[in-house]
């Protein structure tokens, strides 16, 4: 079960749809609702996401969890980001928290923030400050996900700090804030991607 992706970039143009217990797929790609349904069923996925890398709406929401909105070269960042078995267990989230997440509405926003340089508590502060400004600028946000990325296993202390950040600014929903981390090879760089619903 450990083997199998949380998440997974499904395309039309595949031979077979790999199990994942999260579909992603890009709205744009000519997906009907027969095409989504068929790969809900041969994915053996629990839910499905789609992705919006432009202007064209989706009608069928019924089927799906719901839709994040990104840029075309940032989907494989969302999927990454959905993929909760690749993450360090030190917060122990898992696909039933994404789940959970989706339940606070259907149409999420990506943003994501970065720093490099040779300090890491220079990095963090800096890119906690570039989300916080980004996510400041949204409208009632309802549920959020940060995934944070760094060389190293971050101490507690980083969570710490990025959260009573996030947190400060968005008291009310507390409790419908979800974090991960993960490891990235990038060196001297700190990392914090992010999705959420708004009202």
């Amino acid at each position: 079960m450990d083997d199998i992706p949380s998440a997974v970039l499904y395309r039309q143009t595949m031979d077979h749809y790999p199990k994942s217990a999260i579909g992603c797929f890009i709205i744009s790609d000519a997906w009907d609702e027969q095409a989504v349904l068929e790969l809900k069923e041969k994915s053996k996925a629990w839910f499905l996401v789609g992705l919006q890398i432009d202007n064209m709406d989706f009608d069928h929401l019924d089927i799906i969890e719901g839709i994040v909105r990104c840029q075309p070269d940032k989907v494989k960042a969302v999927t990454e980001l959905l993929n909760v078995n690749a993450a360090s267990t030190i917060i122990g989230i898992d696909v039933v928290d994404i789940k959970s997440l989706f339940e606070c509405g259907n149409l999420f926003q990506f943003i994501q923030a970065s720093a490099t340089g040779d300090f890491e508590s220079n990095l963090i502060k800096v890119t906690t400050h570039k989300l916080v400004n980004q996510l400041s600028k949204a409208r009632h946000i309802k549920g959020l996900f940060i995934g944070m990325e760094s060389v190293q296993s971050l101490p507690i202390e980083v969570f710490a700090y990025v959260a009573d950040a996030v947190e400060e600014l968005l008291p009310n929903i507390s409790e419908n804030i979800y974090y991960r981390s993960s490891m990235t090879d990038e060196s001297n760089s700190f990392h914090l991607k992010a999705i959420y619903a708004e009202e």
